[in-house]
């Protein structure tokens, strides 16, 4: 290092005249007396971001110098300066800077941040109190990850596990071709496939046995998350310990989950959090709710992600409380919607003390049984849904090894026609969206019928289809595997497979009575 300590504490640092106009009303609106607490509070608030600052253009005369500040008031003494030196030359990327470097970065992360720190107070709409929280979720996210992402997503502990070797996986315990007997396998990563699978049959075809099946043999490839849910509360005895999963049973055992968790880095990213979240929420009810009643549940939850009473990670209660709120200021009484969140509020679905990037490296089994409502058991779904969405799309791409796309996450719907008939944006997202991230959707459902009503091209997102015995209508079926294949007479144990990379429909015996 090419600057000692004391030449840094020593010398003299100066920004533009409008950024440090803007900190010196920064200083009015937080009550501060002194000049270097606002040129402190920008200087951190640029170097949280992880792109370099432009440098001052010294030819510009445009915007002309403000007044310096020492060192030995800007930045503190000994320990608090050495701090600040080795974040500024972390953020420079440059392992030797000199004294002029030093000062040149400075005036940049100043003015910089002094832009930010304005924008941030306009998107708080004044309020010190919201100011404050954004800024303190801004450090939150910063400490868990990388500061775009928003979800604790960058290279720290909380980053997931990926499996970037050839995933093969024998489909069901015999796994081989019906007329030939050759074993037949689905390459889960191969290159230019899709990892995305659907498994389907009648009650008692062997369709969940034979998922539960492969996902033991993936897991077997290495560790990898797997998230599953559970309708008949049987996966936490045939999957749980063999994938290392913990099992969740909301809300007796809620979702440790913060399904509200946004990039809070502006406006609109809070709008479209607020947006995706009203989608979950509605469509909780089979009826679909009306546009003024959509508008102030997505107006409620916007309240709700802006500002957070006592700096309170907020919960559904929050949402429940701020709709209520919301209906009153429109002089609106309240109804089937109101009257359905009140509802589920009761219940605490939800523990949100674990980030998304937190929650999705591990591995979990979620049993939502018969016994709980249809509505709680969608609004579970839906919100996990929606933030394993948000989360895995705000990620880099996985890794590309030999042609093979490293897996980073698995998520497992049994019973899957309880959540295609909602027709959720976040499983679309998935389906579409979620390879090239390492995400891999497995739908176990009971028909192609199912699939009959979903966004068109759902299933052309499938890298494996499977189906057995079911009394399924001839039209998704002949869509699915193509003209002159049934489902209705197929032996116990046998299912017609087509994997994307073979374009071609085989019938297969996935296992035996």
């Amino acid at each position: 290092m090419a600057l000692a300590l004391s030449e840094f504490i020593g010398a003299s640092y100066r920004t533009t005249r409008s950024a440090d106009a803007k900190c010196t009303e920064l200083l009015r609106h937080l009550g501060f007396k002194v000049r270097y607490l606002p040129a402190r509070l920008a200087i951190a608030r640029s170097i949280s971001l992880a792109e370099a600052p432009e440098l001052l253009d010294t030819d510009d005369d445009d915007d002309e110098a403000a007044s310096p500040i020492r060192g030995q008031q800007l930045f503190g003494e000994e320990g608090d300066a050495a701090a600040w030196l080795a974040l500024l030359v972390q953020s420079s990327n440059q392992p030797d800077l000199s004294k002029r470097d030093i000062q040149a970065l400075t005036a940049a992360h100043w003015r910089r941040g002094a832009d930010l720190l304005a924008k941030d107070w306009e998107e708080a709409n004044g309020n010190l109190g919201a100011f404050v929280l954004r800024l303190a979720d801004l450090a939150n996210l910063a400490s868990e990850g990388s500061p775009s992402s928003g979800f604790g997503s960058g290279d720290g502990q909380n980053e997931a596990p990926t499996l970037s070797v050839a995933v093969v996986l024998p489909i069901g315990p015999v796994g081989e071709d019906s007329q030939t007997g050759e074993p037949v396998a689905f390459p889960v990563n191969a290159p230019g496939g899709s990892p995305h699978m659907a498994i389907m049959g009648g009650t008692n075809s062997g369709k969940t046995y034979t998922a539960v099946t492969m996902l033991r043999k993936l897991r077997g490839f290495g560790r990898v998350p797997i998230l599953a849910f559970d309708f008949k509360g049987d996966l936490a005895e045939k999957l749980a310990p063999d994938i290392g999963a913990e099992v969740l049973a909301p809300p007796r055992i809620p979702v440790p989950l913060n399904v509200l968790a946004v990039q809070v880095a502006d406006d609109t990213g809070i709008r479209e959090a607020a947006g995706r979240i009203r989608e979950s929420i509605s469509r909780v009810k089979s009826s679909k709710i009306s546009g003024v009643q959509s508008e102030a549940l997505r107006e409620a939850v916007l309240q709700v992600l802006r500002v957070r009473s006592g700096g309170q990670t907020p919960t559904l209660v929050d949402v429940a409380k701020a709709l209520t709120v919301e209906y009153q200021r429109r002089s609106r009484k309240p109804d089937e919607l109101t009257s359905t969140l009140n509802e589920l509020t009761q219940f605490k679905l939800f523990d949100p003390r674990m980030s998304p990037a937190e929650f999705f490296s591990k591995s979990w089994v979620i049993k939502l049984p018969q016994d709980s409502t249809a509505e709680v058991r969608r609004l579970v779904i839906n919100l996990t849904l929606d933030a394993l969405d948000r989360w895995i799309n705000s990620l880099p791409d996985s890794q590309v090894v030999e042609g093979r796309r490293a897996i980073r996450h698995v998520c497992m719907l049994d019973e899957a026609h309880v959540i295609l008939e909602t027709k959720l944006p976040a499983l679309s997202n998935l389906m579409r969206m979620s390879r090239s991230k390492g995400g891999v959707v497995m739908l176990v459902s009971q028909s192609p019928d199912d699939f009959e009503n979903a966004d068109e091209g759902f299933l052309d997102n499938m890298g494996l289809t499977v189906a057995f015995n079911t009394q399924a209508k001839p039209g998704p079926t002949k869509a699915i595997f193509g003209q002159g294949n049934s489902l209705v007479d197929l032996n116990v144990g046998d299912a017609l497979c087509r994997i994307r990379t073979e374009a071609r429909t085989r019938q297969i015996t996935a296992w035996r009575p």
